[in-house]
């Protein structure tokens, strides 16, 4: 699945025991009951469990999985959930915030997962 998000949410809850991170193609103030958008949430109750989850919205139903791996780039998130499912995400973000996602990220997976561009050898 591959969307641009509109809105990157980074939100914890005790200490970061419930952490949760959404990529969304919708505003704000929308009816989520009627939605029709991609989006993308990855979360972790680390209280109950070490595994972090997916919910996502193919515009059509929702669904979700056990997250696998992520590739963050400065424009750009590529996940991928343990079922195979990718998604390729793109957003723009101010540097505060941008740097707030990739903490956000490391704390989901407990290792920095920030790639680097990398031009390829002439």
């Amino acid at each position: 699945m591959e969307f641009t998000a509109t809105r990157v949410d980074c939100i914890e809850v005790n200490d970061r025991e419930i952490v949760e991170v959404t990529f969304d193609s919708m505003g704000p103030g929308f009816d989520e009951e009627n939605r029709t958008s991609l989006y993308l949430m990855i979360l972790a109750n680390f209280e109950i469990s070490r595994h972090v989850q997916m919910e996502y919205h193919d515009g059509e139903d929702y669904a979700g999985d056990r997250l696998d791996r992520i590739q963050l780039w400065q424009r750009r998130v590529h996940v991928v959930s343990c079922r195979g499912y990718e998604f390729d995400i793109a957003f723009e973000l101010a540097d505060e915030a941008s740097l707030k996602l990739r903490e956000y990220l490391k704390v989901l997976l407990r290792s920095d997962c920030f790639q680097e561009w990398v031009l390829p050898a002439i």
